[in-house]
């Protein structure tokens, strides 16, 4: 996406989980593939957060398919492992939507929680485990792209006026965690 179509990153959501066995292979850390789906966990946690659901998206006929993703290794996770999904969207316009993922291990048990929160862009929590990035475009029930503001202006309207408030919110200072 060009930087000139994005209007700005939005605040970074964090959803937490616990690896599964069944997450991890013969050398004890998570099969490299799981990130994708924490990835997905990750941006539909952040969505619900922000007041929507991708159900009440796709009954509008709009659809936002991965077209590409990308995955930084950084450090294992492994079997029972607290992991927190942080999440953003790192650019937004008619026609695309990107995020951006960092996965993070918790290390202190009294901090962890599944909840989902909202933080500002200070410094995020754990031990850094992987980031990534996801590239999305927005199409019609029959596939087409679409511009967002014209088929769904609501939707639109409300995802720019998120990402605006997070602008100012990171101009006037940083924002604590609901």
């Amino acid at each position: 996406m060009k930087a000139k179509e994005s209007l700005t990153k939005g605040h970074w959501f964090r959803t937490g989980l616990k690896v599964r066995y069944q997450e991890t292979d013969k050398m004890a850390v998570v099969y490299h593939a799981n990130y994708l789906n924490w990835f997905e966990i990750g941006r539909t946690e952040m969505i619900r957060g922000m007041g929507f659901s991708y159900r009440e998206i796709e009954e509008q006929g709009i659809y936002l398919p991965v077209l590409e993703v990308r995955s930084r290794f950084v450090n294992p996770a492994r079997y029972d492992d607290r992991i927190w999904i942080y999440t953003r969207i790192s650019g937004f316009s008619p026609l695309r939507l990107e995020y951006e993922y960092e996965v993070r291990r918790c290390e202190d048990e009294e901090e962890w929680s599944t909840e989902t929160a909202e933080f500002g862009n200070e410094e995020r929590p754990g031990t850094l485990l992987n980031t990534g990035s996801t590239e999305h475009v927005w199409l019609s029930s029959d596939w087409k792209p679409i511009r967002l503001s014209k088929a769904a202006p609501d939707l639109y309207g409300a995802l720019a006026n998120r990402l605006a408030a997070g602008a100012a919110d990171e101009q006037g200072g940083t924002m604590n965690e609901k």
